[in-house]
């Protein structure tokens, strides 16, 4: 049965590698009232940062526009995509994003993406592609969907490395993103790219990785915290209008260099069916400062 909101596409320009011309953006700090306060400027200070940090996420859904940009929808029907931050943006850095292909003839629409601030410091990296066969779900899902019976009825604490129970599911949360959310995070990327429009508009990719951000923060008052990286297994096309019930479950906890990391799962179904799955990586408590 076809699947009613996906949308039609030639196979051939699915899976096809395509030329990405380069694109250059300011960054914006659209998150300087979140409750995490590594977006402002003081707390960020204390931890030795020039300024307030733009998001993760919201670098993320930059670098997502020129791709989206020479595929459409294709891109954002299925696939797989890895970012990792390695350096921060801040207010009014201009982003240059540089995509190069990692194609031969067996690949399926790969490539990778890297953001340079002004200086030509390598401040992220995207790796999306198009395997011939999609990976299996992730073992991890049968543990998470036991979140659908976990009681959501509590005070948040504060996060801390006894406080997280790996391998624990979270409450189950249910989701409907509807047009508004979706296009004010579009405004922010100043994204004008036809296939976040009108009744049948794809959800931004900025959107969905804020969403995994919020699962984090729904579970605990996060008073500074850094998102790291994410592996995203994208199945099915994920539309505005849609409900989601998202899974979340804590899989790994590490420190290193002081600081303390942690590595949720989190999964995204629609209609019983797993449309998304996230590995999603932060640092809950920054070496250093403790403000």
């Amino acid at each position: 049965m076809l699947d009613p909101t996906r949308t039609p596409v030639d196979p051939a320009f699915d899976r096809s590698l395509r030329h990405i011309p380069s694109q250059q953006i300011l960054a914006q700090n659209d998150a300087g009232q979140s409750e995490n306060r590594i977006h402002s400027d003081a707390i960020a200070a204390q931890y030795g940062f020039d300024g307030a940090l733009v998001s993760g996420v919201n670098v993320f859904g930059y670098m997502t526009q020129p791709l989206v940009n020479a595929y459409g929808g294709a891109w954002l029907d299925e696939g797989i995509m890895d970012v990792v931050f390695l350096k921060p943006a801040y207010q009014d850095n201009l982003i240059n994003i540089r995509t190069e292909s990692l194609g031969a003839e067996s690949s399926q629409r790969n490539h990778l993406t890297c953001a340079f601030n002004e200086q030509g410091k390598v401040l992220a990296k995207l790796e999306s592609w198009l395997p011939a066969t999609m990976p299996a779900v992730s073992p991890w899902l049968d543990q998470a969907l036991a979140g659908e019976s976990v009681n959501s009825l509590r005070e948040r604490p504060e996060i801390s490395w006894e406080g997280i129970e790996l391998m624990s599911p979270w409450p189950l949360y249910h989701w409907q993103p509807d047009a508004a959310d979706n296009n004010a995070h579009v405004a922010v990327q100043r994204d004008r790219a036809s296939v976040y429009q009108g009744p049948n508009a794809y959800l931004h990719p900025y959107l969905l990785l804020d969403a995994c951000n919020r699962c984090l923060m729904r579970q605990f008052i996060m008073p500074a915290w850094i998102h790291t990286g994410s592996q995203l297994t994208l199945r099915r096309p994920l539309k505005v209008g849609q409900t989601l019930s998202l899974y979340c479950l804590p899989v790994e906890k590490w420190e290193r260099r002081g600081h303390q990391y942690l590595r949720l799962y989190i999964a995204m179904l629609s209609g019983g069916e797993v449309a998304l799955e996230v590995k999603h990586t932060a640092i809950f408590r920054l070496a250093g400062a403790n403000p």
